[in-house]
């Protein structure tokens, strides 16, 4: 982390796949009778690939079709744009296969001054604030919620990430990750 100098920045990154039908959590009703959420069923979602910057409380995401390498690649480009004028970039993210394709190779080279990729140990949501982010977003916007189109969703879906553009104290100290690595 030494060398993102003053300017740098530190973003956790991760993809999810938001189910068009709701989830079902805990909730009041009253006793002895069953709440209901209207369902669609079916296998329809909206995949998302976004990055957390906990230390000025932003989320950066974007909707996308799938969740491949051509898809991430694109989202890097974007990370790009947005901090043209800051310093280094460490990208901390888990081991996807989208994120070792050999596909993003000439892109990772030709901007290995701007990008630092940190790979996380497998298996360990629990080491990047951006899954915390996930979880609330789908507490917010789709558990026990029905949506009767998928446009309707998807706009409730930009709607929440939109409202976290700006910084965040909401999302500095949740997903602080100071608590995470001993050494801060």
């Amino acid at each position: 982390m030494d060398s993102l100098g003053e300017d740098g920045v530190v973003l956790f990154q991760d993809e999810a796949s938001i189910q068009f039908s709701p989830s079902i959590t805990r909730m009041w009703s009253l006793k002895g009778q069953q709440p209901e959420i209207l369902t669609y069923g079916g296998r329809q979602r909206q995949h998302l690939i976004g990055a957390v910057e906990p230390l000025a409380g932003k989320v950066h995401v974007a909707l996308s079709n799938t969740l491949k390498a051509s898809h991430f690649q694109h989202f890097l480009e974007g990370l790009l744009a947005r901090y043209m004028n800051s310093g280094k970039i460490l990208l901390i993210l888990d081991n996807a296969r989208a994120h070792h394709s050999k596909e993003l190779e000439p892109f990772l080279e030709a901007n290995k001054e701007k990008f630092e990729l940190l790979f996380l140990p497998p298996y360990s949501p629990d080491l990047n604030p951006m899954e915390w982010f996930w979880k609330f977003f789908r507490k917010q916007v789709t558990h026990n919620t029905f949506f009767d189109t998928f446009k309707k969703f998807q706009r409730a879906l930009i709607k929440f990430i939109r409202s976290f553009k700006l910084s965040s104290i909401e999302i500095k100290t949740r997903c602080s990750f100071a608590k995470l690595i001993p050494s801060l």
